[in-house]
């Protein structure tokens, strides 16, 4: 049967607005050096274009660089992204990438080098049936292409302030992580997500929330543990929020459980942190 309305033209349904991209995250977390940062390179073929965008908050003072450019030629399967300022090397997969952002005001030199191995959080699908997939919720149930990878690192590098003469470059050494995405991302229709990695000296955690416009109260969650028992995917996740100050939580309760049913509690003093980036 045909309606009325069948000749007019018709609203335009949530996965008309799909698209694709391809990101590479990285976070330095050095307290001991008061440097912080994040890189973030976001490749989307759809508008052609890839960003380019790297912040560092060294002091207290924050530094930041932002660019945008087509999507190389050679983008497929390259051992280097670049816009011509910062770079991303792939030296060896899983276990080293250089980073290193030349500009008018500062220079970062960064090395992240594997903590813990790489965890793919397509094992979470099948070892968690019972939290819905990110997969499932962010491609409105049309089975298209989700993947994520999340990766506990050290970092060590040098960072050089141009504006201030007279100032010795900056050696650093920390903690850092890595993600990395290439999955079709309706982040149009996200209503809230919690987007964690949790570094710990004999541990390392990784895990995402999302709920989303179109199906409010059903939360994605997929997670992962990494220490000496090995990588295994999370099959409990719960976030609590306690207070509010400047538009942050002021403290987080993370509840994990894995498959072997061992169970974790982390507290984070999110209003006392060390920076903002």
């Amino acid at each position: 049967m045909t309606t009325i309305h069948d000749d007019r033209p018709h609203p335009i349904p949530p996965f008309a607005y799909l698209r694709y991209k391809e990101n590479y995250f990285f976070i330095i977390m050095a307290p001991e050096h008061d440097l912080f940062g994040i890189a973030h390179l976001n490749n989307e073929p759809l508008f052609d274009r890839s960003r380019f965008t790297l912040n560092l908050n060294v002091r207290g003072v924050q530094y930041s660089y932002a660019n945008e450019v087509p999507i190389p030629s050679d983008f497929a399967l390259a051992d280097e992204l670049s816009d011509g300022k910062l770079s991303l090397r792939f030296v060896q997969p899983h276990q080293r990438f250089d980073l290193n952002y030349d500009g008018t005001d500062f220079a970062l030199s960064a090395i992240f080098e594997a903590r813990r191995p790489t965890f793919d959080f397509s094992a979470c699908r099948t070892a968690a049936p019972n939290m819905p997939s990110f997969q499932e919720v962010m491609t409105p149930g049309l089975n298209l292409p989700f993947n994520h990878q999340q990766q506990s690192m050290s970092t060590r590098g040098r960072v050089v302030l141009k504006g201030q003469s007279g100032t010795p470059p900056i050696e650093f050494s920390g903690w850092g992580y890595r993600d990395h995405s290439w999955s079709m991302r309706t982040d149009n229709i996200v209503r809230r997500h919690f987007w964690t990695g949790l570094n710990f000296p004999s541990r390392a955690f990784g895990m995402k929330t999302l709920e989303t416009l179109h199906r409010p109260g059903l939360w994605a969650k997929e997670g992962y543990v990494s220490d000496d028992k090995g990588e295994r995917a999370l099959t409990g996740i719960e976030v609590t929020e306690h207070g509010e100050a400047d538009g942050w939580p002021e403290r987080l309760r993370f509840a994990f459980k894995d498959f072997m049913s061992s169970q974790f509690t982390i507290e984070v003093d999110v209003a006392g942190r060390h920076s903002d980036v």
